[in-house]
């Protein structure tokens, strides 16, 4: 396969289509071939060594122990420097930033009858979820994990509205997946609806597609809108989908790997999932009773590959860089929220590296009128983007290099008094993977924790006689 010489046309390329994007990463030395690695902890140990590098290689796993030669896993995906534009810091932040705005404009996804994702297809005595070798990713995990950078499909009931998650997928036996969704996301909030009614929830799940879509899958792009129209936009044409045979669920006729079928009320049947090693770097989630998605189909491409994310410690360089931009990601999408709701002024959103993508955001603004930095530091602690998980809010000035932490640091240790320039928030939006969240709020439900907003600015009513900055971009 011919290179693109334009990298945006390259990375474009990359981002809608899965096997293309091993193809263009392999013509550019960037794709390592393993074989022989055994599922078992042995492959997810490989992948978190890789992270020591800012920006690791794919690792394609093939000749798995058991399995046959061509059943493939995959990670490091959408870190490949075929999605390398030459954009860091802020300024990826801000090409993000330009391809989430071409969302206002999504082209609504193809339906089509064939494509390469109906090559296999098992049903009934023939289904076996145990055929594809999912890992047993981190030592104390609970069980085998088919689904880390996969994507969840469901149909509100109440609408036509498709949407896709990110959520983690267990093989529970042959016919049996438990799916790990958090509550409050929007497949917790549309599987209810059908338990509500005494319904099974159709739901589709693919562990294999394009970079694109697993981009999507990660994003939060609203109630309404479909992570299908999204990446269509992104892509500049529609994503193809086929109608699932038992459910009606559509899936990327391109994907590698569709378990399609249903998921009955807790109260009907349920199975231990986890534990499992999650992004913040703890087994908080333990293990407890879930939902299981009853298999009534599984399709698969001749040669499958499974799409793997799965979380690491987030001190890891690569996990910075390695989840596909997954930080600056959603840098950007809370930038946009900023803006949407009216705060002016906004020169720059960060995430803090070892604080994973939700703990520690950091905004910076030129201050324009009097409390503008507590506007900014109340809609960032609870915008859509950054509801979730979220710990701490930073706010500083516009001479601050927000991707620099000792530059964060220094504003912290020199224009924030902790008495007068912080906020503590009570009852926000958290989950079990959260470990903070004591044994008696899980036992009670209680998703809930408290935030901090730290407001190291120049205090606005007398800023123009804060001491000069020493050096540097001196402001006054």
């Amino acid at each position: 396969m011919a290179l693109p010489n334009d990298p945006e046309t390259r990375s474009l390329a990359a981002l809608g289509d899965l096997r293309t994007c091993l193809a263009l990463a392999a013509e550019m030395d960037d794709v390592r071939v393993i074989e022989n690695a055994d599922p078992h902890l042995e492959i997810g140990a490989l992948y978190e060594l890789s992270l020591a590098d800012e920006h690791p290689p794919i690792l394609l796993f093939d000749n798995i122990k058991g399995y046959p030669k061509g059943y493939r896993v995959a990670v490091n995906m959408r870190s490949s420097k075929v999605f390398d534009t030459g954009a860091t810091g802020l300024e990826l932040v801000q090409s993000y930033r330009k391809h989430r705005r071409a969302k206002s404009e999504p082209i609504p996804p193809k339906t089509v009858t064939s494509g390469p994702v109906l090559e296999n297809k098992q049903e009934g005595a023939a289904i076996d979820a145990f055929a594809f070798p999912a890992p047993h990713w981190h030592e104390g995990d609970g069980g085998r994990y088919i689904g880390t950078e996969c994507m969840v499909i469901v149909r509100d009931p109440d609408s036509d509205w498709i949407n896709c998650g990110t959520y983690r997928v267990m093989i529970h036996d042959k016919k049996t997946l438990i799916v790990f969704i958090e509550h409050g996301k929007h497949g917790d909030v549309i599987r209810r609806k059908y338990w509500a009614q005494g319904k099974p929830c159709p739901m589709v799940v693919s562990v294999g597609q394009a970079p694109v879509l697993g981009a999507v899958a990660a994003s939060t792009p609203g109630p309404g809108l479909s992570e299908f129209a999204v990446a269509g936009s992104r892509l500049g044409r529609p994503i193809e989908l086929i109608q699932g045979k038992h459910t009606g669920i559509p899936f990327p006729a391109d994907s590698e790997i569709v378990f399609e079928g249903f998921m009955p009320p807790p109260s009907e049947a349920s199975a231990s999932e986890g534990p499992f090693g999650e992004w913040p770097g703890y087994y908080a989630s333990n293990s407890r009773p879930e939902p299981i998605l009853n298999i009534a189909a599984v399709y698969h491409r001749n040669d499958p590959i499974i799409t793997g994310a799965p979380p690491m410690k987030p001190t890891l360089p690569g996990f910075w860089y390695g989840t596909g931009g997954s930080s600056h990601f959603r840098a950007a999408a809370l930038w946009d929220e900023l803006e949407a709701a009216g705060v002016p002024g906004v020169t720059g959103v960060w995430k803090m590296p070892g604080a994973g993508p939700r703990f520690i955001n950091v905004i910076s603004i030129k201050q324009l009128h009097p409390g503008h930095a507590k506007m900014a530091g109340l809609v960032a602690a609870g915008c859509g983007s950054n509801a979730y998980l979220g710990r701490v809010v930073i706010v500083v000035d516009d001479d601050i290099d927000i991707t620099n932490p000792a530059e964060v640091m220094w504003a912290v240790a020199t224009r924030w008094d902790p008495k007068g320039q912080t906020d503590i928030i009570d009852g926000c939006w958290t989950g079990y993977i959260d470990p903070l969240l004591t044994t008696e709020k899980r036992e009670a439900g209680d998703m809930t924790n408290s935030r901090a907003i730290i407001y190291a600015v120049r205090p606005y009513h007398w800023k123009d006689q804060f001491p000069t900055v020493k050096i540097g971009r001196a402001h006054v």
